[in-house]
């Protein structure tokens, strides 16, 4: 059985219930008991902590990436208006609460970065929105993860937080903006994503030890003892003692390696090929992608990514993975901050990540003017630039002239902009000077 084969045998993760919420328990079960005592690893049948997941880059980039992808989303507040596809944008108040500082001493990124890797790390992100005499919200503070409980009385969330102070405050669920990254049937508790995959993540984990146990300081690449055994337990321990030996002459610099009479001892090598190091890595990177519905691509596993496939997979990321998360976000801002019916709403802006490289998005731009669907002004306005006179109207291509002058300028018996009729029939048109 390969180093593959024994990461994989015989994984479980089993729930033990517990009061408020849950922890997942990687219960890994091998007929190599053995291996780990010859490799020096500690028993594997434990739960994940949330500091050993990140230890593991796989982890560490998902919450990363996901976080700063969210946070870096500008954050725009529309006013809805009888007019279809007219809705107002909102400018100043709430708009630079959410998008600019959200309070005196935090900014949008830094507030919803953080916000993010709570819900990405433990499974859920708490904020408390501070309202003035009109109820409208002036600041929004960050609440801590571990200082929050829920509890739900009479039909209604209620949240519990302690201070610093140990003193207890409780608010009710209309001023606290509340991001889970799954809920349970209750909306009480969550799913921690890294507990309920603890097993997915503990093989990483385990994947890194062994690396770390054969190239660590004084590390002795494996080897293969042969020789007549009649039993495992003497093959077990054998194989344990020689191990010893061969590391105490390693750690004294001892050229010659004493082997028993009868028995051969064969080097397998260090090529993390051939120990199934590589494979084992990029199998661990693929789990962590697959909990976090990631590309590998974004996860720095680019074993399989090309020029061609990789654009693709930023699409994959925009429709499958951000948009859960920008809805989910949006909606929560808009019932928090101006109430169920409210004309207004919190909208994050996807046109920035998917603007590609600067020549698709240039004659993207150019597309979209020459044929009426955008304006030079607005096209203008995507990439942060000033508007121009005369930049408000429509444009077809042709003589790439306003809507209103085309039929003017290609038509002479067409009416004219300003109203004036055609000339009659048997009139002559005048003759153009420059022909």
């Amino acid at each position: 059985m390969g180093l593959m084969g024994w990461f994989r045998n015989g994984e479980t993760a089993v729930e033990q219930p517990t009061e408020g919420e849950e922890r997942a328990q990687a219960n890994v079960q091998t007929p190599l008991d053995g291996l780990s005592e010859i490799l020096g690893a500690e028993a594997t049948s434990e739960g994940v902590t949330m500091k050993e997941a990140l230890s593991l880059p796989g982890v560490w980039a998902a919450i990363n990436f996901l976080s700063a992808a969210m946070a870096g989303l500008p954050v725009e507040v529309y006013e809805r208006t009888a007019k279809k596809g007219g809705d107002k944008r909102v400018l100043g108040g709430i708009a630079d609460v959410v998008g600019q500082a959200v309070n005196d001493t935090t900014t949008s990124f830094v507030w919803r970065e953080t916000l993010f890797a709570e819900v990405f790390g433990p499974g859920r992100g708490y904020s408390y929105l501070e309202r003035n005499k009109q109820g409208r919200v002036i600041n929004i503070f960050p609440m801590e993860y571990d200082r929050v409980t829920v509890r739900k009385t009479g039909g209604k969330l209620f949240y519990d937080y302690r201070e610093g102070n140990g003193r207890t405050k409780t608010y009710p669920a209309t001023d606290v903006i509340d991001i889970a990254f799954l809920l349970k049937a209750n909306h009480v508790n969550h799913y921690n994503p890294v507990q309920t995959c603890a097993a997915a993540i503990r093989q990483g984990l385990n994947a890194n030890r062994y690396a770390l146990t054969v190239f660590g300081k004084n590390g002795v690449p494996p080897y293969i003892l042969k020789g007549a055994f009649q039993g495992a337990k003497e093959m077990i321990r054998a194989a344990s003692d020689l191990m010893k030996v061969t590391r105490r002459s390693a750690e004294e610099g001892k050229p010659i390696l004493p082997v028993p009479g009868g028995m051969d001892l064969q080097r397998l090598g260090d090529d993390p090929e051939k120990m199934q190091l590589t494979p084992v890595q990029i199998f661990a990177v693929g789990q962590v992608a697959r909990i976090y519905q990631l590309p590998p691509v974004f996860l720095q596993e680019l074993s399989k990514g090309n020029y061609n496939n990789i654009e693709h997979q930023d699409l994959h990321l925009v429709k499958h993975t951000l948009r859960r998360w920008v809805k989910k976000f949006e909606q929560e801002l808009t019932l928090k901050i101006f109430g169920r019916g409210s004309k207004r709403y919190i909208k994050l802006n996807l046109d920035g990540i998917m603007r590609g490289d600067l020549k698709t998005r240039i004659e993207a731009l150019s597309k979209a003017v020459q044929n009426g669907i955008l304006t030079p002004n607005e096209a203008r306005e995507v990439d942060n630039r000033e508007a121009k006179p005369g930049g408000d109207s429509l444009m077809i291509q042709g003589a790439t002239v306003p809507i209103r002058l085309a039929g003017a300028a290609f038509n002479k018996n067409a009416p004219s902009p300003d109203g004036d009729p055609p000339p009659h029939d048997g009139a002559t048109a005048p003759e153009d000077p420059e022909t």
